[in-house]
């Protein structure tokens, strides 16, 4: 039975709340791909791929980038880490919750997913070793449920103990909330947050518990069924500004009218996507699909046939195939392009764009040619300097840099895209059980 049926007698549909206070989190800033040189942070790139791949249950393994057999997740843990430098942002948001009650609460940071519907924190047995990187760990004062659950993401995974416990966030309490106690975990990177929080639909869920977020609206703690994102940018000044508004919509981080866009599937927040547009030009029936939205993700994630319809459009734009294969491409372009050569995405007949600064992800090197396995563009890139050459070898006397859209099939139907934080830093994100006509919808207005 689908979620808005089962609380079809407990919400009603509804715009932004009138309510002055506001249930909201600040979500701290994160590292991002761009080094302070300028540079693509390629190592980094090439992991947060990983986990979303992983995520989606993709079988591929991007080698020097996942935890599998033949690697020692510490080490590639380690590694990745050397390679990212602060003051850069942008790459994972994360904030605060509150688990157990009275004496015994205790605090973790968790990453906020709406590509995922599990809640998992560390558990007493898992250490470093078993993937736990932090030192908080759950003291297992809820109930037990006497059972297991175990995640595969692709490559990675996550293994625990099921239990129910109070789980507070922003001052909103539901009681008897499950949660996972981890045991062990691999393929996601825990340095900063203790754990993930997922808010996709309780059909996504894993351990087949009743989300978070579902279980406050069941337990008539939030005025209104949705959700809200803000997701800052460090360009702009604004990354210590992100925030998560739970039952209602901030209204000093967006401005306009929003476009709601209804979900096609109750899992992800599934929706479909008309087009990508670029320069006013589409790019084609490979562009027309469906769409999730993803705050977990930190690309923009295209059909690889999809993604080459786009670029074609984009001038002096050439691809970058990890080892030679089509599978996952990269997109190097001119720096200096103008904007308005920037894809942009089309839902419910409104064209969304993409800020320069969050659809680059840092000048192209040879050091990031070589990670992806092109020697000889990594050779031409030593010997030219700012310059590229072109799939046709054809120099191109201009600075490319790295684009934030991926080629890469996630689905079978080969039509699924993955909308992330590149896109999201742009647009104000609503995700409401009854938006449209008493039916789930995610909406967008412009982000402040």
């Amino acid at each position: 039975m689908l979620i808005s049926q089962i609380l079809a007698g407990l919400i009603v549909a509804a715009g932004a709340p009138e309510a002055t206070a506001l249930n909201k989190i600040d979500l701290p800033f994160r590292r991002t791909f761009t080094r302070s040189t300028g540079e693509v942070n390629g190592p980094a790139l090439l992991r947060s791929l990983q986990q979303t791949l992983d995520k989606y249950h993709s079988k591929v393994t991007i080698p020097g980038a996942s935890s599998n057999a033949s690697l020692s997740r510490r080490l590639v843990t380690e590694s990745l880490m050397d390679e990212v430098e602060e003051p850069d942002f942008d790459v994972e948001y994360y904030g605060p919750i509150e688990v157990g009650s009275g004496t015994t609460q205790q605090s973790f940071t968790v990453q906020f997913d709406t590509g995922s519907a599990d809640l998992f924190i560390p558990g007493p047995q898992c250490t470093t070793d078993d993937g736990c990187d932090s030192s908080k760990k759950y003291d297992e004062g809820g109930k037990s449920q006497g059972r297991t659950t175990s995640v595969e993401y692709g490559t990675g995974y996550a293994e625990g103990n099921d239990y129910t416990d109070t789980v507070t966030i922003a001052g909103l309490t539901a009681t008897n909330q499950g949660l996972i106690s981890l045991t062990q975990v691999a393929g996601f990177d825990t340095s900063v947050a203790d754990g993930l929080l997922g808010m996709g639909f309780t059909s996504l869920a894993a351990s087949g518990f009743t989300t978070f977020f579902e279980n406050l609206i069941m337990q008539d703690k939030v005025a209104v069924p949705e959700f809200s994102f803000y997701l800052g940018r460090a360009a702009s000044g604004t990354s210590t500004q992100s925030t998560l508004c739970l039952g209602c919509r901030d209204p000093s981080r967006y401005k306009g009218s929003f476009t709601q866009v209804p979900v096609t599937q109750e899992f992800y927040w599934q929706v479909a996507l008309d087009s990508v547009n670029v320069d006013g030009m589409s790019a084609g029936g490979y562009t027309s699909g469906q769409a999730i939205v993803d705050t977990g993700t930190t690309l923009v994630l295209a059909p690889t046939a999809a993604a080459a319809a786009i670029f074609m459009l984009v001038p002096e734009s050439f691809p970058i195939s990890l080892d030679g294969s089509s599978d996952q491409t990269f997109y190097a372009y001119p720096c200096s392009m103008p904007a308005s050569f920037i894809p942009t995405l089309q839902f419910s007949g409104r064209a969304f764009s993409i800020n320069p600064a969050d659809f680059n992800f840092g000048t192209l090197t040879s050091d990031f040619a070589r990670l992806l396995g092109d020697e000889a563009l990594a050779v031409r890139l030593d010997t030219k300097g700012q310059g590229a050459y072109a799939a046709d070898s054809s120099y191109v006397a201009v600075q490319m840099c790295v684009a934030a859209i991926v080629g890469t099939d996630v689905s079978p139907q080969g039509d699924l895209f993955v909308v992330g934080d590149p896109f999201l830093k742009n647009w104000y994100t609503t995700f409401s059980y009854a938006g449209a006509g008493g039916q789930p919808s995610v909406s967008f207005a412009q982000a402040v």
